[in-house]
């Protein structure tokens, strides 16, 4: 076994300890147990029984489990759930029936979960081969795609000439909507709600999956818990991130209407669910940090249900309320429906769209507008390595979807929509691989280390230090890119629980109960011990009863390590970071053995730099003239971001996202 990942989905729910996943690599892994009872004699095409087999997914190992009678296969199922869960898990039963009907592994798959299929097909020949007595053969070593970074690749491509033969049916709405996540769901539910005839064409096998932490200001929840925000202080906050290359009126959009928005998404919620709860996370940004300016935006739906944690209750009753609400006003939900391209009349106007589905190409014709909802291009590595070299050469792990594939964006630029000038990626210091291993575009070897975005010791290759390590969770890797392989290490000891206690780190990378109100915890010390054994036994975390050994077992070299240990150890024991300026409640020495560390790049979650708009959400050509009929909102969309991700400002992204959504509805609906 040469992968065993550890993914953010996992230690969201809570995980508890050794509850680790573990990926395979290109080999499979025949179940022990198989075949159940065959019959010696038994004459035909099998031996019959059931027999399981396994092959490396998308985040982890599928495993297929097939009976079979002497001439049949008579049930099929696959283990999808360390999958996507919206995309490769939601596959599983489609699969399991492709693979029955086919009556063997030669099956179509399913769109967007390509991973996932192709493990599926590499599991069911392999019982296959164990049922009628072949060898089971071992695929292929992987072939690591070899990607061209830069601006020398033509990743934009043409739009594809689609004959009109080929277009089986012609469908009529009113807004057409391409993705069924955030952006998507929120324009398709608000448009339906004010009464618009509203299809949504999503490409994977279900909804998307909603981030957990929602961005707003002045909402009914942050008015009942006494919050309130200087919204002219967070505009120049969010443009400065951005060095002001950005649309200052989109971000003040986003604070003038962000309240209203969370508010109505949390009522639609409340419809279906009574029990549920918009709760406001202002602990979270009730104190600077450092020199860094926090801001209580944090949103998230509770219950009462007591195995569920805040993410848990996000999930089960966010996006899923939207659907049932658009379902309800007539609105419908192609899935496994790609877009293929837009389409324009004589005037310029966008009317419609070609989208694929399993049965071919169908034309929507869309008389109030086209909303492009549909994500950026994190998974779509051409695009990636050729618009933000940057963050392709420093991302080790993609926490990405691999429906990213910058869809909705192509097929815009294919009419002369403009796009954001700089790139943008939202990158978390947690990605990790093995000592030994470099960024080379395999995301597939790698391990999601959540305690890498903690203020400890950051170490070079070369094993110097580097920078302050209390900083927003993408601007270490920005410093790290500068340095040798653009990679560097982490470096703890048996301390660490006592010692995130000084950090208090805040969003995603809290680890202890806050001092102040609000929710008191995000993750448990107890989660994230069982997830260092895990990242330990998959050998991503090396652990050292010295520094000398912890130094060779990085790979790094020993004396220079040493003598940078040393003189940490002497300014955290002076309580002043002469070197850096770190907050000395965040110098921390490295004394208890045994020693930890890893070997650390990014962990890619999206791209963020989109399609230029207005204010209208129209999509803007390169004369910054709206092109009509065209929308676009989230992460399909820019001018919101550049350079960075403002993590301190927790939710931001998700929050302009819906609230975008929400306005974007409201135009179509009464265009």
């Amino acid at each position: 076994m040469a992968k065993k990942e550890i993914s953010r989905r996992e230690f969201v729910k809570g995980i508890a300890a050794g509850a680790v996943g573990i990926a395979g690599m290109g080999l499979l892994s025949a179940c022990k147990d198989g075949p159940v009872a065959p019959t010696p004699e038994a004459k035909g095409l099998y031996t019959p029984g059931t027999y399981t087999a396994s092959a490396a997914g998308y985040h982890g190992e599928v495993t297929v489990t097939m009976t079979f009678d002497a001439n049949a296969i008579t049930d099929v199922v696959v283990d999808a759930s360390g999958e996507t869960a919206n995309v490769g898990a939601a596959a599983a039963d489609a699969l399991a029936k492709q693979v029955l009907d086919a009556q063997g592994s030669a099956i179509d798959g399913v769109t967007g979960a390509s991973l996932t299929s192709g493990a599926v097909r590499t599991a069911a020949a392999d019982c296959i081969a164990q049922a009628s007595g072949g060898a089971v053969v071992a695929p292929a070593p992987q072939v690591v795609e070899q990607i061209t970074v830069g601006p020398d690749t033509d990743w934009l491509g043409k739009a594809p000439e689609i004959d009109e033969s080929a277009i089986r049916e012609t469908l009529e709405t009113e807004v057409l909507v391409v993705g069924a996540g955030n952006a998507g769901l929120m324009t398709a539910a608000r448009a339906a709600e004010l009464g618009a005839k509203v299809l949504v064409v999503e490409k994977a096998v279900s909804s998307m999956t909603e981030r957990h932490w929602i961005g707003a200001v002045d909402t009914a929840a942050a008015r009942e818990a006494g919050v309130s925000v200087d919204k002219d202080k967070l505009a120049a906050e969010l443009c400065r991130y951005a060095s002001h290359r950005c649309d200052e009126r989109l971000i003040r959009l986003w604070l003038d209407h962000s309240g209203e928005a969370v508010d109505w998404y949390a009522g639609v919620v409340k419809r279906y669910n009574p029990d549920v709860k918009l709760h406001m996370e202002w602990d979270l940004g009730a104190e600077d940090h450092g020199v860094y300016h926090v801001v209580p935006t944090m949103h998230n739906f509770q219950d009462d249900i007591p195995e569920h944690d805040y993410s848990e209750a996000t999930s089960a009753y966010g996006l899923s309320s939207l659907t049932t609400l658009l379902l309800e006003k007539e609105g419908q939900i192609r899935y496994e429906t790609v877009l293929v391209k837009l389409e324009q009349n004589t005037a310029g106007r966008v009317t419609g769209a070609i989208v694929k589905d399993g049965t071919g190409y169908l034309r929507i014709n869309a008389n109030k507008g086209v909303a492009l909802c549909c994500g950026g291009y994190a998974y779509e590595k051409t695009m990636l390595a050729a618009l933000n070299p940057c963050a392709f050469q420093s991302t080790v792990e993609a926490d990405a979807t691999p429906l990213d594939t910058g869809d909705g964006i192509k097929a815009a630029m294919w009419l002369g929509a403009d796009k954001d000038p700089e790139a943008t990626a939202m990158l978390f210091d947690r990605g990790t691989i093995a000592p030994g291993q470099l960024s080379d575009g395999n995301w597939d070897k790698s391990g999601y280390f959540h305690l890498g975005s903690q203020p400890w010791l950051k170490v070079n290759l070369r094993g110097e230090r580097f920078c302050n390590e209390s900083l927003p969770y993408d601007f270490v890797l920005h410093a790290a890119y500068m340095e040798p392989e653009h990679l560097y290490n982490t470096i703890y000891d048996s301390a660490w629980m006592e010692q995130i206690a000084h950090f208090q780190a805040i969003g995603c990378a809290r680890i202890l109960p806050s001092k102040s109100g609000g929710k008191l915890q995000i993750f448990s010390p107890e989660a994230e011990m069982g997830l260092l054994m895990g990242m330990e036994q998959a050998g991503f975390v090396q652990r050292a009863d010295t520094l000398e050994e912890l130094a060779e077992k990085l790979d790094m070299p020993v004396d220079t390590f040493l003598a940078t240990v040393k003189r940490y150890n002497e300014l955290c024991e002076k309580g002043r970071d002469e070197d850096f300026g770190k907050e000395s409640e965040r110098m921390q020495p490295l004394k208890t053995a045994p020693f930890f560390g890893c070997r650390q790049g990014a962990s890619l979650l999206c791209t963020l730099d989109g399609l230029r708009i207005n204010t209208g959400m129209q999509v803007l050509d390169t004369g910054s003239n709206p092109i009509e009929g065209l929308y676009a909102a989230g992460d399909c969309s820019g001018g919101f971001f550049a350079h960075n991700y403002p993590e301190y400002v927790v939710g931001v992204a998700v929050g302009r996202t819906l609230t975008e959504g929400y306005l974007l509805g409201q135009k179509l609906a009464q265009a």
